[in-house]
């Protein structure tokens, strides 16, 4: 029988990341004050973050990592403290019911640690996977490029052999973390006539000649974290191969699943933090004499937040139960994203309308999350394509 009881282990660790966002993360906002309400103040003229910012995200990646809590997704091997699915996606979903902040910075992104890393050998692991486990460096996930999204083959990257090295040559965009960090996961066709099959995956370092990352690119968030990779006869050694030579679509498959999964607690969570702020204000609001949550219309807002909440949770619950179980979950991990992103983008529009006025003020969190989740119905697999794929599943 499927029990989606939070254990107490998993409870324990709840109540100790809280504590760290009360302790550490939280008084970063205050001391950032505006730069953290309204994201354009937190920017520099091109685009990047302000130094300070950029200073309390670095801090608050290093101190999780020192707290056990950046990496805990990561198997003990490396470093991790080998949490189930179903248990990080309970602990990114209270993380994430604090808000749209430094906070998601507790746990590893794109930036951090991810599962493809557990592809590298022992030196591998040494050279790279070490300082990202410890938060002392970070890196991004480069695969998009401006004719290459949802269609991973028509990827235009090349990565061309020579004797014990490969030059690569393309153009990466909408990569997140590229413009702060030390090396890039990037995928490039080293076999072009196989289509799919022969994609690579290689660590590059971001200071190598040839690689710049000056386009900055601004997302509907503005959270100056996304630029244009561009390599122009980029020289790697083959010990930057990510595993086998021509497996890297399928590790981007793999990573690619498992942060839809990441990106339905995140949504859960946001969704949370929404829904639990307007019931407050709601409260305590009056208009003709009343507070406006006596109000039918305010109430069936809300009622349908919560109710949409409640079946996105326990989608997901399934979905991670299932993963750890060992089974597969393509059409169930599809739903999840689908839904979840969707759902977020309806509930916050029920916050910003319900809180009027102010709703729509970057003093108040709501319109920033629904511009996140606008953004999040595109990365990570458009809903349409999670659609054919869910579709795919139905034999259609």
């Amino acid at each position: 029988m499927v029990d989606f009881t939070v254990p107490e282990d998993v409870r324990v660790a709840i109540d100790a990341v809280n504590e760290f966002i009360a302790r550490e993360v939280e008084p970063l906002h205050q001391r950032l004050g505006p730069m953290m309400h309204d994201e354009t103040r937190g920017l520099l003229p091109d685009g990047r973050l302000r130094p300070e910012v950029l200073d309390a995200v670095r801090t608050v990646r290093r101190k999780s990592a020192e707290k056990g809590f950046y990496g805990m997704h990561m198997p003990p091997e490396v470093g991790g403290a080998g949490l189930t699915k179903n248990a990080m996606y309970n602990v990114i979903r209270a993380i994430s019911r604090h808000g749209y902040g430094l906070n998601l910075f507790v746990f590893s992104g794109v930036e951090g640690p991810q599962q493809i890393h557990l592809h590298l050998d022992e030196d591998q692991r040494a050279r790279w996977l070490r300082p990202l486990m410890k938060a002392d460096q970070s890196t991004c996930f480069a695969l998009t490029e401006p004719g290459a999204g949802s269609d991973v083959s028509a990827i235009q990257t090349r990565a061309e052999k020579r004797g014990e090295e490969y030059v690569l040559r393309g153009t990466k965009t909408f990569i997140t973390n590229a413009p702060y960090a030390d090396n890039a996961i990037v995928f490039a066709k080293t076999n072009p006539a196989a289509g799919l099959q022969g994609i690579s995956a290689f660590i590059v370092e971001c200071d190598r000649p040839g690689l710049s990352r000056d386009a900055m690119q601004q997302s509907t968030v503005g959270d100056g974290m996304q630029s244009e990779i561009v390599m122009e006869d980029v020289h790697v050694p083959r010990s930057n191969l990510v595993g086998d030579e021509d497996y890297g679509f399928y590790y981007a498959i793999e990573n690619i699943a498992d942060t839809r999964v990441t990106i339905g607690a995140m949504c859960v969570g946001l969704a949370e933090h929404c829904l639990e702020k307007t019931l407050e204000y709601v409260k305590q609001r009056e208009a003709f004499g009343k507070p406006i949550g006596t109000r039918q219309a305010v109430q069936w807002m809300l009622a349908d937040a919560a109710t949409e909440i409640y079946a996105a949770d326990k989608m997901a619950q399934h979905c991670t139960w299932k993963i750890d179980q060992g089974e597969e979950v393509i059409r169930e991990s599809s739903m999840v994203k689908l839904y979840t992103t969707e759902m977020l983008f309806r509930v916050a529009d029920a916050a910003v309308q319900c809180h009027g006025g102010m709703g729509a003020m970057r003093e108040l969190p709501f319109e920033r999350i629904q511009r996140f989740a606008r953004a999040a119905r595109i990365f990570e697999g458009t809903s349409e394509i999670q659609r054919w794929t869910i579709a795919k599943t139905l034999g259609l």
